[in-house]
């Protein structure tokens, strides 16, 4: 698998291969990275409001709502509210097989608004909150409820055509990904890049849309902000270094991108 966006999950402990966490986006920070993993995870918004885009699904969430995440998804998420906080569970592939459940056949619609799933979703938070004894089986357990009660009723067989156009598809988008990643600090153009990958301008750009929810200049622009970020909020570089080594010299164009994307102005980062 392509290691430059695939996200690896690591556990602590083998026999609980559950990942738990609770997590805030600020409007500052826009947008995830697209990637994908193969474990499923689903978010359980709790403030605010945002978009997020699995393969090329875009749905809205709010505070209540789950989100299910299905293995090998791309998906990236954006906040439309100053805050959006969430609690993130996932799921190793080997526990969901365990559980006997199809996830490499079947997908889960990706927006639920079930009172059932969240009050499934609830026990969970309690238990991983308070970590009363014997939690980690009362987790495993409520996991499992919480999967039969998706793919019972939220889910979907794959077609065999569709899949296959669909792999083919995020085949080509992770290609993209992967070399635009090595090169975005680079004076790079979607000409080249399509000549690398393999593929014409207009179905590379249409592809790439379609998968991801962004233009191919977006994310382009979002990874050089980002990391523009990282060297401003280092202390180590002015914006002028920042701009020059994120891959926008022209300064007048990187503040104007620099506040699309981050939220504010690169001279006001560290003030």
């Amino acid at each position: 698998m392509n290691p430059i966006i695939y996200e690896h999950h690591r556990h602590d402990d083998p026999k609980f291969p559950i990942i738990f966490h609770y997590d805030t986006l600020e409007s500052t920070q826009e947008k995830f990275i697209v990637h994908y993993h193969e474990n499923i995870e689903i978010l359980y918004f709790v403030k605010g409001s945002g978009v997020a885009t699995c393969g090329s699904n875009h749905v809205e969430v709010k505070e209540g709502d789950l989100l299910v995440v299905n293995s090998n998804e791309l998906h990236f998420i954006y906040t439309t509210s100053p805050v959006l906080e969430y609690y993130c569970l996932i799921v190793d592939k080997a526990l969901c097989e365990g559980f006997q459940m199809p996830i490499e056949d079947v997908v889960v619609q990706n927006l639920i608004e079930d009172s059932l799933s969240v009050s499934y979703m609830e026990h969970i938070i309690e238990e991983m909150d308070a970590r009363r004894p014997y939690y980690k089986s009362a987790v495993q357990g409520m996991v499992l409820l919480l999967f039969t009660q998706l793919y019972r009723n939220y889910s979907v067989i794959k077609s065999p055509v569709i899949a296959d156009t669909w792999n083919h598809k995020m085949e080509i988008v992770k290609k993209a990904i992967g070399y635009i990643k090595n090169h975005f600090t680079e004076e790079l153009t979607i000409d080249e890049m399509c000549k690398q990958v393999g593929f014409s301008k207009y179905y590379m750009c249409r592809i790439f849309k379609e998968i991801t929810g962004q233009t191919v200049i977006e994310y382009i622009n979002f990874l050089r902000c980002d990391y523009a970020r990282n060297l401003l909020t280092s202390g180590k570089y002015n914006v002028k270094e920042s701009a020059e080594k994120c891959g926008i010299p022209n300064l007048s164009y990187f503040s104007k991108t620099y506040k699309k994307y981050m939220g504010k102005l690169p001279s006001k980062e560290n003030s």
